[in-house]
């Protein structure tokens, strides 16, 4: 996860009246001048006090402001390379945009036919019906995984979703033999860090299921890949993995709840 969408994450994440959020409003409508502000001006620009900014940066997980700042700076400075759907120059035109679309979709089919095997799939539920908790670590909220947790809810099952490091953090302690993880990787140059968190989980002795673009220097940890994506096909990942966890959800609510 990227600055920009730690700080639209914790924006979406806090309540309407929390100093915190106010502070990640005016720093989103005011990149450019966060962005070549010091942490003074920053605090006056968002209507707050350096204290609020410092410990706004913690919740995201920085160890300090200067960390923070240069990956907002850096963010701005390079944003054509930030938030893209298809890369630079592919998709000049409306009818070019829905061609590379379109070609990713059936690429999405053919992983899905050729990588996701369903006996393999059965078997996870069947795990997940023997954990106690089920967390899931990913850098977006999807609505595959708001589903498939109703439905290991609805079975008793304790679960978690957290797109937050800080979150990720803490949760990875609370884990142990029982628990699964499922986790979707972005590994680009500007995200974070997550190897202390991915120490965590097999210090617990928790099981890793991982998906992913392309390779993920995460993957080690990983007790199994789900599928993997071809790097650089946003459309493609993000399809296939809301498939996998429909489809999850889909074999879990058929075996366990109807």
């Amino acid at each position: 996860m990227n600055v920009l969408q730690n700080l639209t994450e914790l924006y979406n994440h806090l309540s309407f009246d929390s100093t915190y959020r106010n502070v990640c409003k005016g720093i989103l409508e005011n990149m450019e001048e966060a962005a070549n502000g010091t942490i003074y001006e920053i605090a006056e620009l968002t209507n707050s006090s350096r204290t609020t900014i410092w410990r706004m940066v913690q919740k995201m997980g920085y160890s300090n402001f200067s960390e923070f700042h240069h990956e907002l700076k850096r963010a701005v400075k390079q944003y054509t390379y930030y938030n893209r759907i298809l890369p630079k120059n592919e998709g000049e035109t409306p009818q070019g945009i829905k061609e590379k679309f379109m070609s990713q979709v059936m690429q999405t089919y053919q992983l899905m036919d050729t990588k996701m095997n369903m006996d393999e799939m059965e078997s996870i539920v069947d795990e997940m019906a023997e954990a106690d908790k089920i967390v899931f670590y990913t850098p977006y909220k999807d609505s595959s995984i708001l589903a498939l947790q109703q439905n290991l809810s609805m079975d008793g099952k304790q679960t978690g979703y957290y797109c937050l490091f800080p979150d990720m953090l803490e949760d990875s302690l609370t884990l142990d033999e029982h628990s699964i993880v499922f986790t979707n990787m972005i590994d680009h140059l500007e995200t974070m860090d997550m190897t202390q968190v991915f120490e965590n989980i097999k210090r617990q002795k928790a099981r890793v299921y991982g998906s992913m673009a392309g390779k993920s220097r995460y993957q080690i940890y990983f007790d199994q890949i789900l599928f993997s994506s071809k790097e650089g096909n946003v459309v493609e990942g993000v399809l296939a993995f809301q498939m996998y966890f429909f489809m999850l959800n889909e074999i879990y609510r058929m075996k366990y709840i109807d």
